[in-house]
């Protein structure tokens, strides 16, 4: 398969700095990061979900963690919705 082939034939696009940096997303997940900025944030997060997890040696310590993460995981799926809800409807 040759390379032109390989790529989207409707490629994604993330424009910051007034349009002197492009760049390609890879989907619609990543576009949103990309273009929220919130891409630089997921090491920094993942960072944090290492050390939260790390202090987890009692089941009420993992429960308070568990809150924590449920509720990220609970604005996460809404914001997911809301970005459905804005997407044209396919025919």
């Amino acid at each position: 398969m040759s390379e032109s082939r390989k790529k989207s034939t409707n490629p994604l696009y993330v424009v910051r700095n007034n349009g002197v940096d492009v760049e390609e997303a890879q989907n619609l997940f990543d576009l949103l990061l990309k273009k929220t900025g919130l891409d630089k944030m997921l090491p920094i997060l993942e960072s944090l979900f290492h050390i939260l997890l790390a202090q987890v040696e009692t089941y009420p310590v993992f429960l308070e963690v568990k809150k924590m993460f449920d509720k990220l995981f609970e604005k996460f799926i809404e914001l997911l919705f809301q970005i459905q809800q804005m997407m044209p409807k396919k025919a």
